[in-house]
Protein backbone atom coordinates (compact mmCIF):
# COMPACT_ATOMS: atom_id res chain seq x y z
CA UNK A 1 0.00 0.00 0.00
CA UNK A 2 1.48 3.20 -0.69
CA UNK A 3 2.14 5.80 1.98
CA UNK A 4 -0.92 8.48 1.99
CA UNK A 5 1.70 11.14 1.52
CA UNK A 6 5.01 10.47 -0.42
CA UNK A 7 8.15 10.65 1.47
CA UNK A 8 10.83 13.72 1.38
CA UNK A 9 13.55 12.56 -1.18
CA UNK A 10 17.27 13.27 0.94
CA UNK A 11 20.57 13.35 -1.15
CA UNK A 12 22.88 11.84 1.15
CA UNK A 13 26.72 13.00 0.65
CA UNK A 14 28.61 11.04 2.27
CA UNK A 15 30.10 10.63 -1.25
CA UNK A 16 30.91 14.28 -1.02
CA UNK A 17 34.00 14.98 0.83
CA UNK A 18 38.43 14.47 0.50
CA UNK A 19 38.75 11.82 -1.91
CA UNK A 20 42.24 11.32 -0.09
CA UNK A 21 40.78 10.71 3.28
CA UNK A 22 37.97 8.61 1.62
CA UNK A 23 39.64 6.71 -1.14
CA UNK A 24 36.72 5.02 -3.00
CA UNK A 25 34.04 6.90 -0.94
CA UNK A 26 34.28 10.22 -1.56
CA UNK A 27 33.48 10.49 -5.29
CA UNK A 28 32.71 14.35 -5.52
CA UNK A 29 35.51 16.39 -4.21
CA UNK A 30 36.19 19.37 -6.37
CA UNK A 31 34.32 22.30 -6.42
CA UNK A 32 33.01 22.33 -10.19
CA UNK A 33 32.08 18.32 -9.45
CA UNK A 34 30.02 19.13 -6.16
CA UNK A 35 28.61 21.83 -7.63
CA UNK A 36 26.90 20.29 -10.63
CA UNK A 37 26.07 17.06 -8.35
CA UNK A 38 24.16 19.51 -6.21
CA UNK A 39 22.62 21.41 -9.19
CA UNK A 40 21.15 18.53 -10.37
CA UNK A 41 19.59 17.60 -7.72
CA UNK A 42 18.24 20.88 -6.92
CA UNK A 43 16.91 21.49 -10.85
CA UNK A 44 14.98 17.94 -10.73
CA UNK A 45 12.92 19.49 -7.86
CA UNK A 46 14.06 18.14 -4.31
CA UNK A 47 15.41 20.22 -1.89
CA UNK A 48 16.73 17.86 1.54
CA UNK A 49 20.70 17.10 1.93
CA UNK A 50 22.04 15.01 4.35
CA UNK A 51 25.47 15.38 5.48
CA UNK A 52 28.07 14.68 8.83
CA UNK A 53 30.93 15.94 10.75
CA UNK A 54 31.96 12.35 10.03
CA UNK A 55 32.29 12.96 6.64
CA UNK A 56 35.78 14.04 5.76
CA UNK A 57 35.14 17.13 3.94
CA UNK A 58 31.69 16.81 2.68
CA UNK A 59 30.27 19.57 5.09
CA UNK A 60 33.52 22.57 4.07
CA UNK A 61 32.31 21.39 0.28
CA UNK A 62 29.03 22.01 0.90
CA UNK A 63 29.39 25.25 2.33
CA UNK A 64 31.27 26.40 -0.25
CA UNK A 65 29.16 26.39 -2.79
CA UNK A 66 26.66 27.81 -0.56
CA UNK A 67 24.16 24.80 -0.05
CA UNK A 68 22.52 25.82 2.92
CA UNK A 69 21.25 29.04 1.16
CA UNK A 70 19.11 26.99 -0.86
CA UNK A 71 18.73 23.57 0.28
CA UNK A 72 17.30 22.14 3.67
CA UNK A 73 20.77 20.63 5.69
CA UNK A 74 20.56 18.45 7.81
CA UNK A 75 23.95 17.17 9.54
CA UNK A 76 25.29 14.96 12.72
CA UNK A 77 27.42 15.94 15.60
CA UNK A 78 31.14 13.85 15.41
CA UNK A 79 30.40 10.42 15.99
CA UNK A 80 32.16 7.21 16.66
CA UNK A 81 34.95 7.35 19.98
CA UNK A 82 33.85 7.12 23.50
CA UNK A 83 33.59 10.20 24.82
CA UNK A 84 32.32 12.08 21.45
CA UNK A 85 29.10 13.24 23.32
CA UNK A 86 30.45 14.99 26.25
CA UNK A 87 29.02 18.87 26.66
CA UNK A 88 32.38 20.20 25.32
CA UNK A 89 32.69 17.74 22.34
CA UNK A 90 29.10 18.28 21.20
CA UNK A 91 29.65 21.74 20.95
CA UNK A 92 32.83 22.27 19.71
CA UNK A 93 31.73 19.71 16.76
CA UNK A 94 28.15 21.73 15.82
CA UNK A 95 30.48 25.02 16.17
CA UNK A 96 32.89 23.42 13.49
CA UNK A 97 29.94 22.21 11.06
CA UNK A 98 28.43 25.34 11.61
CA UNK A 99 31.45 26.96 10.79
CA UNK A 100 32.13 24.63 7.77
CA UNK A 101 28.55 24.91 6.40
CA UNK A 102 28.81 28.45 6.35
CA UNK A 103 25.33 28.66 8.61
CA UNK A 104 24.65 30.52 11.13
CA UNK A 105 22.06 27.00 11.64
CA UNK A 106 20.74 23.97 9.99
CA UNK A 107 17.04 21.91 9.88
CA UNK A 108 18.53 19.16 11.84
CA UNK A 109 21.45 18.17 13.86
CA UNK A 110 21.90 14.37 14.94
CA UNK A 111 23.99 12.22 17.23
CA UNK A 112 25.19 10.10 14.30
CA UNK A 113 26.62 6.81 16.62
CA UNK A 114 25.49 6.32 20.25
CA UNK A 115 28.85 7.22 22.52
CA UNK A 116 27.85 4.52 24.91
CA UNK A 117 30.70 6.06 27.73
CA UNK A 118 28.93 9.52 27.86
CA UNK A 119 25.77 9.40 29.70
CA UNK A 120 22.70 9.67 28.15
CA UNK A 121 21.74 12.61 29.95
CA UNK A 122 24.81 15.08 29.30
CA UNK A 123 24.40 14.60 25.52
CA UNK A 124 20.26 15.05 25.46
CA UNK A 125 21.07 18.33 27.93
CA UNK A 126 24.03 19.80 25.57
CA UNK A 127 21.44 19.35 22.48
CA UNK A 128 18.20 20.48 24.44
CA UNK A 129 20.58 23.90 25.04
CA UNK A 130 22.05 24.46 21.47
CA UNK A 131 18.50 24.16 20.13
CA UNK A 132 17.77 26.92 22.47
CA UNK A 133 20.17 28.95 21.09
CA UNK A 134 18.88 27.88 17.71
CA UNK A 135 21.85 26.61 16.64
CA UNK A 136 19.42 24.02 14.70
CA UNK A 137 15.58 23.88 14.42
CA UNK A 138 15.50 20.55 15.56
CA UNK A 139 17.73 17.72 16.71
CA UNK A 140 17.23 14.20 15.86
CA UNK A 141 19.38 10.37 16.67
CA UNK A 142 20.59 7.76 14.55
CA UNK A 143 21.79 4.24 15.57
CA UNK A 144 20.04 4.09 18.09
CA UNK A 145 18.40 1.00 19.68
CA UNK A 146 14.35 1.17 20.46
CA UNK A 147 15.48 1.04 24.57
CA UNK A 148 17.83 3.57 24.00
CA UNK A 149 15.61 5.85 21.86
CA UNK A 150 12.35 4.86 24.98
CA UNK A 151 15.37 5.87 27.52
CA UNK A 152 15.95 9.55 25.40
CA UNK A 153 12.25 10.06 25.42
CA UNK A 154 12.45 9.20 29.23
CA UNK A 155 15.16 11.85 30.17
CA UNK A 156 13.33 14.58 28.01
CA UNK A 157 9.90 14.50 29.94
CA UNK A 158 11.51 13.67 33.44
CA UNK A 159 13.75 16.86 32.63
CA UNK A 160 11.07 19.00 30.12
CA UNK A 161 13.31 18.71 27.52
CA UNK A 162 12.52 19.04 23.73
CA UNK A 163 12.20 15.75 22.49
CA UNK A 164 14.31 14.69 19.44
CA UNK A 165 12.23 15.26 15.98
CA UNK A 166 14.03 12.28 13.76
CA UNK A 167 15.47 9.00 14.10
CA UNK A 168 17.78 8.30 11.10
CA UNK A 169 18.25 4.39 10.49
CA UNK A 170 18.78 1.75 8.47
CA UNK A 171 15.73 0.30 6.91
CA UNK A 172 14.97 -1.28 3.26
CA UNK A 173 13.32 -4.79 2.69
CA UNK A 174 16.11 -6.89 4.05
CA UNK A 175 16.69 -4.61 6.86
CA UNK A 176 13.24 -4.20 8.65
CA UNK A 177 13.75 -4.81 12.87
CA UNK A 178 12.97 -1.55 13.68
CA UNK A 179 9.37 -2.33 12.08
CA UNK A 180 8.53 -3.76 15.67
CA UNK A 181 10.08 -2.34 18.38
CA UNK A 182 10.91 0.84 16.78
CA UNK A 183 8.51 2.34 14.98
CA UNK A 184 5.50 1.96 16.86
CA UNK A 185 7.71 4.30 19.36
CA UNK A 186 8.50 6.70 17.20
CA UNK A 187 4.87 7.14 15.56
CA UNK A 188 3.94 7.40 19.28
CA UNK A 189 5.71 10.09 20.09
CA UNK A 190 5.67 12.02 16.75
CA UNK A 191 8.91 11.25 15.44
CA UNK A 192 9.48 11.17 12.17
CA UNK A 193 12.01 8.33 10.33
CA UNK A 194 14.73 9.22 7.63
CA UNK A 195 15.78 5.57 6.25
CA UNK A 196 19.31 5.16 4.88
CA UNK A 197 20.45 2.36 2.51
CA UNK A 198 16.83 2.41 1.11
CA UNK A 199 17.73 0.23 -1.97
CA UNK A 200 20.83 -1.89 0.53
CA UNK A 201 23.91 -0.69 -0.84
CA UNK A 202 23.16 -1.48 -4.38
CA UNK A 203 22.83 -5.33 -3.22
CA UNK A 204 19.92 -5.69 -5.60
CA UNK A 205 21.68 -4.65 -8.05
CA UNK A 206 24.82 -6.78 -7.54
CA UNK A 207 27.03 -5.30 -5.50
CA UNK A 208 27.44 -8.06 -2.88
CA UNK A 209 29.88 -9.44 -0.72
CA UNK A 210 31.95 -10.79 -4.06
CA UNK A 211 31.89 -7.86 -6.05
CA UNK A 212 34.26 -5.17 -7.03
CA UNK A 213 31.96 -2.19 -6.31
CA UNK A 214 34.47 0.14 -3.20
CA UNK A 215 31.62 0.04 -1.02
CA UNK A 216 32.23 -3.61 -0.65
CA UNK A 217 35.74 -3.88 -0.24
CA UNK A 218 36.88 -4.72 3.26
CA UNK A 219 39.84 -2.71 3.94
CA UNK A 220 37.81 0.18 4.30
CA UNK A 221 34.88 1.06 7.06
CA UNK A 222 31.85 1.22 4.62
CA UNK A 223 33.26 -2.17 3.42
CA UNK A 224 33.58 -3.95 6.30
CA UNK A 225 30.08 -2.77 7.63
CA UNK A 226 28.47 -3.66 4.46
CA UNK A 227 30.16 -6.91 4.53
CA UNK A 228 29.11 -7.85 8.23
CA UNK A 229 25.50 -6.94 7.76
CA UNK A 230 24.70 -8.44 4.35
CA UNK A 231 27.03 -11.65 3.99
CA UNK A 232 24.56 -14.02 5.44
CA UNK A 233 23.93 -16.42 3.12
CA UNK A 234 20.19 -16.67 4.07
CA UNK A 235 19.88 -12.65 3.14
CA UNK A 236 21.95 -13.52 -0.21
CA UNK A 237 20.07 -16.39 -1.02
CA UNK A 238 16.85 -13.96 -0.41
CA UNK A 239 18.15 -11.21 -2.29
CA UNK A 240 18.86 -13.69 -5.42
CA UNK A 241 15.08 -14.35 -5.46
CA UNK A 242 13.95 -10.86 -5.86
CA UNK A 243 16.32 -10.19 -8.61
CA UNK A 244 14.92 -12.50 -10.37
CA UNK A 245 11.40 -11.15 -10.01
CA UNK A 246 12.17 -7.78 -10.57
CA UNK A 247 13.13 -9.31 -14.58
CA UNK A 248 9.91 -10.14 -14.99
CA UNK A 249 8.77 -6.57 -15.38
CA UNK A 250 11.76 -5.40 -16.71
CA UNK A 251 12.29 -3.62 -13.56
CA UNK A 252 16.27 -3.46 -12.20
CA UNK A 253 16.93 -4.69 -9.14
CA UNK A 254 18.09 -1.63 -7.41
CA UNK A 255 14.56 0.69 -8.80
CA UNK A 256 12.72 -1.78 -7.05
CA UNK A 257 14.43 -2.11 -4.48
CA UNK A 258 14.34 1.56 -3.74
CA UNK A 259 10.27 2.08 -4.80
CA UNK A 260 9.64 -0.85 -2.36
CA UNK A 261 11.30 1.30 0.35
CA UNK A 262 9.97 4.70 -0.98
CA UNK A 263 5.76 3.42 -1.74
CA UNK A 264 5.18 -0.16 0.12
CA UNK A 265 6.96 -0.14 3.51
CA UNK A 266 6.25 1.30 6.50
CA UNK A 267 7.28 5.16 5.59
CA UNK A 268 4.81 7.77 5.03
CA UNK A 269 5.02 11.18 4.49
CA UNK A 270 2.42 12.06 6.66
CA UNK A 271 4.74 11.64 9.34
CA UNK A 272 7.64 13.86 8.24
CA UNK A 273 9.46 10.24 6.73
CA UNK A 274 12.54 10.78 4.50
CA UNK A 275 14.69 8.36 2.48
CA UNK A 276 18.43 9.28 2.18
CA UNK A 277 20.09 7.94 -1.23
CA UNK A 278 23.60 8.56 -2.18
CA UNK A 279 25.45 8.56 -5.13
CA UNK A 280 29.02 7.74 -6.98
CA UNK A 281 28.53 9.13 -10.40
CA UNK A 282 25.82 11.54 -12.03
CA UNK A 283 23.89 9.41 -14.21
CA UNK A 284 22.98 7.50 -10.98
CA UNK A 285 21.70 10.56 -9.66
CA UNK A 286 18.95 10.84 -12.56
CA UNK A 287 18.24 6.83 -12.71
CA UNK A 288 17.99 6.96 -8.67
CA UNK A 289 15.66 10.11 -8.93
CA UNK A 290 13.83 8.76 -12.46
CA UNK A 291 13.17 5.43 -10.39
CA UNK A 292 11.34 7.19 -7.25
CA UNK A 293 9.37 9.09 -9.72
CA UNK A 294 8.11 5.93 -11.62
CA UNK A 295 5.88 5.32 -8.65
CA UNK A 296 4.79 2.33 -6.83
CA UNK A 297 5.55 -1.11 -8.26
CA UNK A 298 3.67 -3.60 -9.91
CA UNK A 299 1.31 -5.56 -6.98
CA UNK A 300 2.62 -8.76 -7.33
CA UNK A 301 6.74 -7.71 -7.12
CA UNK A 302 5.77 -5.48 -4.43
CA UNK A 303 4.05 -8.26 -2.62
CA UNK A 304 7.83 -10.38 -3.74
CA UNK A 305 9.50 -8.00 -1.76
CA UNK A 306 7.70 -7.58 1.00
CA UNK A 307 7.89 -11.49 1.67
CA UNK A 308 11.38 -11.72 1.09
CA UNK A 309 11.91 -10.51 5.42
CA UNK A 310 9.68 -13.21 6.51
CA UNK A 311 11.79 -15.97 4.61
CA UNK A 312 15.11 -14.97 6.38
CA UNK A 313 13.68 -16.37 9.69
CA UNK A 314 14.78 -13.76 12.09
CA UNK A 315 18.34 -13.57 10.14
CA UNK A 316 17.66 -10.24 8.67
CA UNK A 317 20.65 -7.13 9.90
CA UNK A 318 20.04 -5.06 12.57
CA UNK A 319 18.59 -1.13 12.26
CA UNK A 320 20.80 -0.12 14.57
CA UNK A 321 24.58 -0.14 15.59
Amino acid sequence: MAPTTPVKIILGTHTVGDSAKSPGIAHFDGEKDVQSLLSAFFERGYRDIDTASNYPGSERRLGAIGVPSRFIVHTKVQSGQPGDHTTAKIELSVKKSLDALQTPTVETMFLHVPDRETPFEEAIKTMNDALKQKSFKQYGLSNYSAAEVQGIIDICEQNKYVKPAVYQGHYNAVVRGGEKELFPLLRKHGISFFAYSPAAGGFFSGNTPNANSARWKSENFVGKLYNSIYGDPAVLAAVDTIKEATKKHNISGHAAALRWTAFHSVLDGKFGDGLIFAVSKMDQLHDTLDALEAGPLPDDLAQEISAIYDKLNGKGPAYHL
